[in-house]
């Protein structure tokens, strides 16, 4: 199941890349975007981040079955942080197209920068939840 979880967290990350790649492109299309084709982009990564966020609930009730609570408690919150994530990517993105529309957008610009600070947060407090998953497996072996 651990394997499982891994390698769903690697197809997250990997649908991340796309998004953000796919985000640069279509901020390249500007100022008149080409929104269809980023709309089919986020629309394909949204049905990739729901199917691994499915498969990694389905992981986490089987490790509560199992008796494997502390485990299956570190993935729902990895779930939480990876939601947090998914939104303040989200946010990221609209602002960045904000910036790119506005001439001065010192408004704009800060709001990027607050919430890179912030993605960056959780970033690390996933980084820091996978750790600790790591460390409860081998104290469970």
């Amino acid at each position: 199941m651990i394997h499982q979880f891994d390698q769903l967290q690697e197809e997250r990350v990997h649908s991340y890349r796309l998004l953000e790649e796919g985000h640069k492109i279509y901020l390249s299309t500007g100022p008149n975007y080409d929104f269809p084709t980023f709309r089919k982009l986020v629309h394909e990564v949204t049905q990739d981040f729901k199917r691994i966020s499915e498969g990694i609930i389905a992981i986490e009730k089987a490790l509560r079955t199992d008796g494997h609570t502390s485990v299956a408690d570190i993935m729902a919150t990895i779930q939480e942080s990876e939601k947090k994530k998914l939104e303040l990517t989200a946010h990221l993105q609209l602002a960045r197209q904000m910036v790119a529309e506005c001439d001065s957008g010192e408004l704009e610009k800060n709001k990027v920068k607050e919430l890179r600070t912030e993605l960056g947060q959780v970033v690390e407090e996933i980084n820091d939840l996978l750790t600790e998953l790591r460390y409860e497996l081998h104290n469970s072996e």
